[in-house]
């Protein structure tokens, strides 16, 4: 069996050996994937090894997420909202969720609660050390590191591009980037019960352009400057923007708060589709396994069930054969969203405006998670200008018509 020699391996072999599971990174994929094995009693005593050039963990990075079920990670979310707020064209919807909660982790906290539980078993290593490559070798994956070479089965990485990822097909690349400030207000300003989830109404200068604010207390939030586009910004002008906001929405100066973190990132926005496999016996999982959904950028939840699936796999010998994260209609979707908002920004505004005037948060959210049916579907593009969908179903025509 392909699993089957595990047992062989004696649990005091050094270091520069064979591994029963290596997990490259130790970001949101790495530490789900680590975090199932932990509840698996099949799994839980293999021996593994968690590499990444950092595994400290840091509070600067906020990943969110809704959920109608229970994913069973309650003890991680730092927070929980039940009322979104949305703005487009000079506009604002608010609404209370009734299917959803609007969650948010801390990524600091969530790595800490998971090292942590792992380093209390001896058979898991962890190893901080820059990665050179991966390859395959005698049905192994090996990973070459600068701490020397390691192998295992099956190999989960998450910190390098395939192999053949600059050569895939791609029409549309774009970032959704962002800089984003936890601040103290000196008075309250803000609602803990409401996150705004995405504010169009803001200087639309650099590409289709939102503030997202997630506040936590009364005079305590989470707010981000985000911008839809393929160039980044530099950093003095996401903070002047943060600042406008703060002045002209919560009537704050510079002198009525104090900044406690910062946190920056840049998730790409593509039509391509990713490999699952870097090579033989290893795995590409988080972001460069094409988990991120190409319009949104939300990643947390596909993480979980990929992990989910990849330990379902490894309990049962099986060598994990994960589905895709989206199906053939959503990357359409995707694709010709992708295209609006590379193409026309006002139209695209108005379609977010039409969006969140004309449906209900829970069922838009429910088709952000990809879990409508097609009626439903039907249902929420008869609210949308349709001109645009069209023209870009025959830009994007020789994708859809192809496979995707």
């Amino acid at each position: 069996m392909w699993w089957s020699f595990f047992n062989l391996y004696h649990p005091k072999m050094e270091l520069n050996s064979r591994f029963d599971i290596i997990i490259a990174g130790s970001g949101a994929a790495g530490l789900t994937i680590i975090w199932y094995i932990l509840k698996s009693p099949k799994l839980r005593n293999k021996k593994i090894l968690v590499l990444d050039k950092s595994i400290s963990p840091i509070n600067d990075k906020t990943w969110c997420y809704w959920e109608s079920e229970n994913l069973e990670i309650s003890e991680f979310i730092h927070h929980s909202w039940s009322e979104l707020e949305v703005g487009a064209n000079g506009k604002t919807f608010s609404e209370t969720l009734t299917e959803y909660n609007y969650n948010c982790i801390r990524n600091g906290d969530y790595a800490a609660a998971i090292i942590n539980k792992a380093k209390e078993l001896s058979n898991i290593t962890f190893l901080e050390t820059f990665i050179n490559s991966f390859k395959s070798k005698d049905q192994f994956g090996v990973v070459d590191t600068e701490s020397g070479i390691f192998e295992a089965p099956i190999v989960f990485q998450s910190v390098l591009p395939s192999p053949g990822f600059d050569k895939s097909k791609v029409d549309v690349s774009l970032i959704q980037h962002f800089i984003g400030w936890e601040i103290e207000t000196n008075r309250d300003v803000f609602n803990p019960e409401k996150a705004i989830f995405m504010d169009f109404n803001v200087p639309q200068k650099n590409g289709v352009t939102f503030m997202y604010v997630l506040p936590t207390q009364n005079n305590t939030a989470l707010v981000e400057y985000t911008i839809f586009s393929d160039k980044l910004l530099n950093e003095n002008e996401y903070e002047a923007e943060i600042e406008d906001y703060l002045e002209h929405r919560y009537q704050l100066t510079q002198d009525d708060y104090n900044v406690l973190r910062k946190e920056k990132g840049a998730i790409p926005m593509e039509d391509r589709q990713f490999d699952t496999w870097y090579c033989d016996n290893v795995m590409n999982v988080g972001t460069v396994g094409g988990l991120t959904k190409p319009t949104t950028g939300y990643t947390f939840i596909r993480i979980h069930n990929q992990s989910k699936e990849i330990v379902s796999a490894l309990e049962q010998n099986r060598k994990p054969s994960v589905s895709q994260s989206s199906t053939y209609r959503f990357r359409v979707y995707d694709m010709m969203l992708l295209n609006i908002l590379n193409t026309d920004h006002e139209i695209s505004l108005t379609i977010f405006h039409d969006l969140f005037k004309k449906n209900r948060f829970d069922r838009i959210l429910r088709f952000l998670e990809e879990k409508t049916s097609i009626f439903q579907e039907l249902s929420i593009f008869s609210t949308l200008p349709y001109i645009p969908f069209f023209k870009s179903i025959y830009k994007m025509k020789h994708r859809i018509f192809t496979g995707a």
